[in-house]
């Protein structure tokens, strides 16, 4: 039988192995708290445009983050939404027609 003890030796010690196991380029693939998230937007419609947007935007410097992408179903809510970021930051985003696609982009570290 095992105690507790043993259990948390054999927990640490595999916890240690794993630690050893990550490589250098592994740790470049981790965000850091320096680094900017980029975001990714599901929908865009008048509750996006008027109220998280905005609200977002007043925060991004502070909290280093910046939308790259959006993902609608309706081609002309993916056009409205280009415009608007456009239009208010002078920057492009990228669009996805659903969200699989935004999922799958490597642009993308969140998703709102």
């Amino acid at each position: 039988m095992e105690t507790r003890r043993d259990f948390i030796k054999k927990s640490a010690l595999g916890a240690a192995g794993l630690a050893v196991g990550f490589s250098a380029k592994s740790y470049g693939r981790i965000i850091g708290a320096n680094d900017r998230v980029r975001v990714g937007l599901v929908g865009f419609a008048d509750r996006t445009r008027q109220s998280l947007l905005p609200a977002f935007w007043d925060h991004s410097q502070a909290l280093n983050y910046e939308v790259v992408a959006l993902s609608d179903i309706w081609n002309r809510r993916r056009d409205e939404g280009l415009a608007f970021v456009k239009q208010k930051t002078g920057q492009t985003i990228k669009l996805a027609r659903n969200n699989d696609e935004l999922y799958d982009m490597k642009e993308v570290d969140a998703v709102i």
